[in-house]
């Protein structure tokens, strides 16, 4: 019998164009999908919602055009709070959220993270990047006035790529009062690389924890991890704690967002992960975490 998961919800899909991703190329941009193929592919595979994210604008005005040019499938933006949007921008995000915004991503590509990698040199990024907490380890206070919105309006505040201290504040902080995603986590390509265990001790803060097809594939140079590795994660942080995405869409060197989903999905099923234990992960939880 082959694998059937139902509903399935990719919480992180790129589309371009993008000032992030492939390189641009004559007559079109490096990325892999539109906006539109990507929501046109998960209405094929059979998923019943879509979060598309930008590293450049909050997301939803295409997000709801998606919606009227791909009937049945739902579709939802996001913002991210780097450069481009303002950084830690309050009045930004409250924009974003009232035009139906579902994720707020703390800094991603100008976070102060991604400056310790040398990630922002390489995008000619100056300065060291936005930082989320204060001397004394605390969000500051625009990530609390943006927690505030996001939990007024039932959103989702995510990690971004943020340092593993910033994690751990920001969960301590928010992840008991409201709806607190740690974003690719244990990805090569993104963030502070966060390991098994503190995936482990975010989830007992009360995130959930967000495991990428990305994760598993050979970028920047990293090796990803093998389907048995992201196996051995996905039980040392516990089914119910943890949402699967693909984190594809933003070149083409990797599958398309819908297609990259579901051989995901079914590599981590031929290592023993079930036909439920998927369907709680890239459907019910996912389903959950956006309210539907």
């Amino acid at each position: 019998m082959p694998l059937r998961i139902e509903d399935a919800i990719d919480l992180h899909c790129h589309f371009g164009p993008d000032s992030i991703g492939g390189p641009r190329r004559p007559g079109g941009h490096g990325h892999s999908v539109s906006a539109y193929n990507a929501a046109r592919e998960a209405k094929a595979s059979g998923h019943k919602a879509l979060v598309l994210k930008s590293h450049s604008f909050a997301s939803p005005q295409v997000a709801c055009q998606m919606c009227e040019a791909v009937p049945g499938l739902q579709v939802f933006g996001g913002v991210c709070t780097d450069y481009p949007s303002g950084g830690l921008n309050v009045e930004g995000v409250d924009v974003a959220l009232r035009l139906g915004a579902k994720i707020v991503w703390l800094p991603t590509v100008h976070s102060h993270q991604d400056y310790l990698n040398g990630k922002a040199a390489t995008m000619g990024t100056r300065g060291t990047g936005i930082h989320v907490v204060d001397a004394a380890g605390k969000p500051v206070p625009e990530v609390q006035a943006i927690f505030d919105l996001v939990k007024g309006d039932g959103a989702i505040l995510a990690t971004g790529h943020t340092t593993a201290a910033e994690h751990y504040a920001v969960c301590k902080a928010f992840a008991r009062e409201g709806k607190l995603l740690v974003t690719h986590a244990g990805e090569h390509a993104a963030g502070p690389h966060l390991t098994k265990e503190q995936c482990k001790e975010l989830a007992d803060l009360g995130a959930t924890i967000e495991l990428t097809a990305l994760t598993c594939d050979h970028v920047f140079g990293a090796p990803g991890k093998s389907p048995h590795e992201m196996a051995e994660t996905i039980r040392h942080i516990g089914v119910e704690r943890c949402t699967l995405s693909s984190d594809y869409g933003w070149t083409k060197e990797i599958p398309n967002p819908a297609a990259g989903l579901k051989d995901f999905l079914e590599r981590l099923w031929n290592v023993g992960i079930t036909e439920a234990e998927l369907n709680q992960m890239a459907a019910k939880k996912p389903a959950e975490l956006l309210g539907l």
